[in-house]
């Protein structure tokens, strides 16, 4: 059988090159960062500026209190030291747990979070958990307690993980 206009056969890739490359989707580079991922890390920059806003306030408020404390009473009316105690430490861990949303949203804007953003955004969850128990209910703390829960669920997500696993060959 002859080959129409005199053509040879042979090898295929004879004369014409190589073969094109691969389409993105198929390929092992680097993935666009996904929507979900920076709905994610921004999420977590507005989470870190209320708790900052919010533990601040309440520092500032433990402050005035214990300077005004006279023999464990303000006005006659008795405080329970244990419970300033407590309100102290979880004004510390919430500046703590702002310090990595920032640091969490920042990484994972550069697809290098790891866990971080999943660490903050769990801390912040049971913040407001104990902020629940503590005031039986409390409107302020089940508001708060959204953002960090959809964080979580959008860093934990497929589009997220295939991000950061397409940047670590990068990093």
């Amino acid at each position: 059988m002859s080959q129409p206009y005199g053509q040879q056969p042979g090898d295929f890739n004879q004369g014409y090159g190589s073969m094109p490359a691969a389409p993105p989707e198929y390929s092992s580079g680097p993935v666009t960062r996904p929507g979900t991922v920076t709905t994610a890390a921004v999420l977590s920059f507005v989470q870190a500026g209320l708790t900052l806003i919010c533990s601040v306030i309440l520092m500032i408020g433990l402050g005035a209190l214990a300077g005004a404390m006279d023999d464990e009473s303000i006005g006659g009316i008795d405080v329970n030291e244990g419970a300033l105690a407590g309100l102290w430490i979880l004004s510390i861990v919430g500046l703590i747990g702002a310090g990595l949303l920032i640091w969490g949203g920042v990484k994972a804007l550069s697809g290098t979070a790891g866990q971080i953003l999943v660490i903050a955004a769990a801390l912040q969850i049971v913040l407001c958990v104990i902020w629940l128990a503590a005031f039986q209910g409390g409107l302020v703390a089940i508001l708060l307690a959204v953002m960090p829960i959809i964080t979580l669920v959008m860093s934990l997500g497929g589009p997220a993980k295939q991000f950061e696993a397409s940047r670590k060959g990068r990093a």
